[in-house]
């Protein structure tokens, strides 16, 4: 292979790889279930899936391999690929929070606000000092602290807790 060749090649991956780092896919939870993994994987670096229903959630916690929407993003998980969930509003509550949010997954509601699942039994000021804003899901029997509390109302940060 010749100097010019190489060179040639060279510059078309890294052309792809600086496309590919650019680009997000959004689809709708029916239009996941059509998509190549493969193709996800080697074309886009990030993909947002677009009103996520509860037995969606459930089954992606679970890890659920019948489910070809649910394959498709642990797979694009597995390659790198930042996965968003957006989901209504209403859906908080029922989320399983413990299991998904050991998934490298970001959530935002339909309003565009991010979601934060925490899965410990303890909510802390460290834990909401980082955050700007958004809604903090809680599990069923978290305690909040005094200080975490306050902070909560400071920086306009919604609590909701499991039912």
């Amino acid at each position: 292979m010749n100097n010019e060749l190489l060179q040639r090649i060279i510059e078309e991956v890294v052309s792809r790889l600086k496309k590919r780092a650019e680009s997000t896919l959004s689809l709708s939870v029916a239009q996941l279930r059509e998509i190549e993994p493969r193709t996800l994987c080697c074309q886009y670096s990030s993909l947002h899936l677009l009103q996520a229903d509860l037995p969606l959630l459930e089954q992606i916690a679970e890890g659920c391999a019948d489910n070809m929407s649910v394959v498709t993003i642990h797979e694009a998980l597995a390659c790198g690929v930042r996965v968003k969930i957006s989901l209504q509003h209403r859906l908080l509550p029922a989320i399983p929070v413990r299991k998904l949010a050991r998934l490298p997954l970001e959530f935002s509601d339909e309003l565009g606000r991010i979601i934060v699942l925490h899965p410990d039994k303890l909510l802390s000021y460290a834990d909401v000092a980082q955050l700007k804003g958004g809604v903090l899901v809680l599990r069923r029997r978290c305690v909040v602290t005094a200080l975490a509390q306050d902070a909560v109302g400071t920086r306009n940060i919604q609590l909701i807790k499991q039912e």
